[in-house]
């Protein structure tokens, strides 16, 4: 039974649920999770710590959606992966930003390994 399609499904539906469900916290828990939007970042953008969060939410729940189909799963995977090493960078070496670093690392295989058999993809 092993086949390492079934390993690539398996981490491409895990980091869709791990986006799915951030994505989902940040629009319904708002509050609670713009503190964490770098201050660099308002400035830069003119935009508040709410709208950041709020678009945060919305893209990690759209490119997660689109890692669970299969579709579209490298550019999503290489995005998300960039997304959330960025979110590290922000975070520093602590318990969330090294849990950051493993999560942007396997989206990046994603992206250099392909969607897989199980996906819209293929």
């Amino acid at each position: 039974m092993y086949s390492p399609q079934w390993g690539l499904f398996v981490v491409r539906v895990g980091l869709a649920g791990v986006l799915l469900w951030f994505g989902s916290q940040l629009l319904l828990h708002t509050p609670n999770w713009s503190g964490y939007v770098p201050d660099y970042a308002v400035h830069l953008s003119g935009i508040s710590a709410t709208t950041i969060t709020l678009w945060n939410g919305s893209i990690e729940i759209a490119f997660g959606l689109l890692l669970l189909a299969g579709f579209l799963t490298q550019i999503s995977a290489l995005v998300m992966g960039i997304h959330i090493a960025i979110i590290a960078l922000s975070l520093g070496i602590n318990e969330l930003g090294v849990r950051d670093w493993g999560l942007a690392a396997a989206l990046f295989g994603i992206a250099l390994a392909g969607p897989g058999a199980f996906s819209l993809d293929e």
